[in-house]
């Protein structure tokens, strides 16, 4: 059974995967800043509307659990918790779209229609009849929402065009954001096994999924390097930052309580988005 701790509201926000926004907004802030877009008002609504976003979607998305809640004076405690829990999201994603509505006021129908894509597709991770995460496809999903998108949404903010130079920038992070997702469907492996939870970990089993969890690490730096070599990536030795943390990770990754990998793949994502970020300066 579920814990009430599971549902207070600074565990439901899961405050350590709000790297992620930060990392990505920041990311096409930096390249838009880079092409000689920068505006620091700007930049502060356009990193205030994602963490916002993804608060709201970490937020609600222990609203599926209310279907195996019983009706125990102990579970109905749960029921009230994650419902406070789902409208304190509802309150963040009505703040990230206020603050969407004012971007797009000056930059128009093409940030419209990709933060219209982006707002489907995040209530599409365990809700819906898609629940892209019952359907073992949520790793792409972040890879895309969180990762591609949401950088290539800063940049349009910021710049008020898209750039294909920017796809090839964000797919690193992106990258390494599946590997953050990756990270929790390994720590609740059992789990989620055992209430045939369709998660990709649980599709493949776990080793495989450990295998892919390294895989997509140097993947990352593969591709970081590439662009290293065609001189996109000035000082590229930043990116050496979250290295030693593959240390502990891989002694978790072993490990039959999983419980510190997910923090400890966070603070790997976000020495790397920093490495990546130090690593653009010219």
């Amino acid at each position: 059974m579920k814990t009430p701790e599971r549902y207070r509201l600074v565990v439901a926000l899961r405050p350590f995967s709000l790297v992620v926004a930060v990392v990505s907004c920041a990311l096409g802030i930096a390249l838009a800043w880079r092409d000689g877009c920068f505006d620091a008002v700007l930049a502060f609504w356009v990193m205030i509307g994602g963490v916002l976003a993804q608060a709201g979607i970490n937020l609600i998305n222990d609203v599926e659990d209310l279907s195996a809640v019983g009706p125990t004076p102990v579970e109905a405690r749960l029921v009230a918790m994650i419902r406070r829990n789902q409208w304190a999201g509802i309150a963040c994603f009505v703040a990230a779209s206020l603050v969407a509505a004012y971007l797009i006021s000056l930059r128009g129908w093409p940030l419209f229609w990709l933060v219209l894509f982006s707002g489907i597709t995040a209530l599409s991770y365990n809700l819906g009849p898609f629940s892209l995460k019952h359907r073992g496809l949520a790793l792409l999903q972040v890879f895309l929402l969180m990762g591609v998108v949401m950088v290539q949404g800063a940049y349009l903010a910021m710049s008020g065009r898209f750039s294909q130079n920017v796809f090839w920038h964000s797919l690193p992070v992106s990258l390494l954001v599946s590997l953050l997702l990756l990270s929790n469907e390994l720590r609740d492996w059992e789990e989620d096994r055992d209430h045939a939870v369709g998660t990709l970990t649980v599709r493949i089993g776990y080793r495989n999924a450990v295998r892919l969890y390294w895989s997509l690490i140097a993947l990352a730096y593969a591709l970081s390097l590439a662009l290293a070599w065609l001189g996109q990536l000035q000082q590229w030795f930043w990116l050496l930052l979250p290295l030693p943390l593959l240390v502990p990770i891989q002694r978790y990754l072993r490990a039959r309580e999983r419980r510190p990998l997910t923090p400890l793949t966070g603070r790997f994502f976000f020495l790397f988005g920093l490495g990546y970020l130090l690593a653009l300066a010219r």
